[in-house]
């Protein structure tokens, strides 16, 4: 019977040592254990602009972490440098700094906090309308009428107009173009003139399309918009390419694109 309870209690110590030898490994690996977090390779990079006029937005990534390395990773600085009028194979050195008092509280031990990096995947402008693919073309239409569509009732309303609006009957673009900037800090850009046949009147709006280069992607966030102040004479005549001519020929070279 003695022996019967000693080999319990032999059993009992055992089990209980077990439990705080995994207790006590829990607590090294998952808070006093200090590990190790490459910095560097905790980085996203987005770029902003185009070959030869691009700059970059250094951030920590985003995703599948645990929630104490997403809150130390969100605490890094980066700083770039050089970090202006960058083109394809440029390259950059990007630092970083980061909350010691938040790294030591999580026993991270930070490193590569400095690299070296090559841009690439810079888009490029394109020469001309001829070097531009139809689809894109095709789809700057689609979104241009989309987006005139959309915000039917405040176009109608630019010159302060209160009265209800009357339905859109009808609207269609009678004048597109791209336009090439003589300035690389502008971008390059599709325009277009819609006319709007509501039931009272008609409205000429135009609307333009920017950042136009070989990513091929159309720039959905930053359309913009302006009713066309036409002259009387160019009403008459129905001169919408003397209208684009007069608004934007000192800023880009102009190609109708018919």
């Amino acid at each position: 019977m003695d022996k019967q309870k000693i080999e319990n209690k032999f059993i009992y110590f055992i089990s209980l040592l077990g439990m705080v030898t995994i207790l006590i490994l829990i607590a090294y690996f998952f808070f006093l254990r200090n590990v190790e977090v490459d910095i560097m390779d905790n980085a996203q990079y987005a770029y902003v602009g185009e070959n030869g006029n691009a700059s970059v937005v250094v951030s920590a990534k985003q995703g599948e972490l645990n929630q104490r390395m997403q809150d130390f990773l969100n605490s890094v600085e980066y700083e770039v440098s050089p970090n202006s009028n960058l083109s394809n194979g440029d390259t950059i050195h990007v630092s970083a700094t980061y909350d010691e008092a938040l790294a030591n509280q999580y026993h991270y031990q930070p490193k590569s906090v400095e690299t070296d990096i090559v841009v690439e995947g810079l888009a490029n402008r394109y020469h001309s309308l001829q070097d531009i693919p139809k689809a894109l073309i095709k789809e700057g239409r689609s979104v241009a009428l989309d987006y005139v569509k959309e915000n039917q009732e405040s176009i109608y309303k630019l010159d302060g107009k209160e009265e209800k609006t009357p339905g859109l009957e009808k609207m269609k673009i009678v004048y597109s173009a791209y336009l090439k900037s003589n300035q690389k800090n502008n971008s390059d850009r599709f325009t277009y003139i819609i006319s709007m046949n509501y039931s009272s009147e008609i409205l000429y709006y135009m609307v333009c399309i920017p950042n136009i280069n070989d990513s091929n992607e159309i720039d959905v966030h930053n359309i913009y918009g302006e009713k066309a102040y036409l002259t009387q004479d160019e009403l008459n005549n129905k001169d919408f390419s003397g209208y684009v001519d007069r608004v934007y020929s000192s800023k880009y070279q102009i190609e109708e694109n018919k």
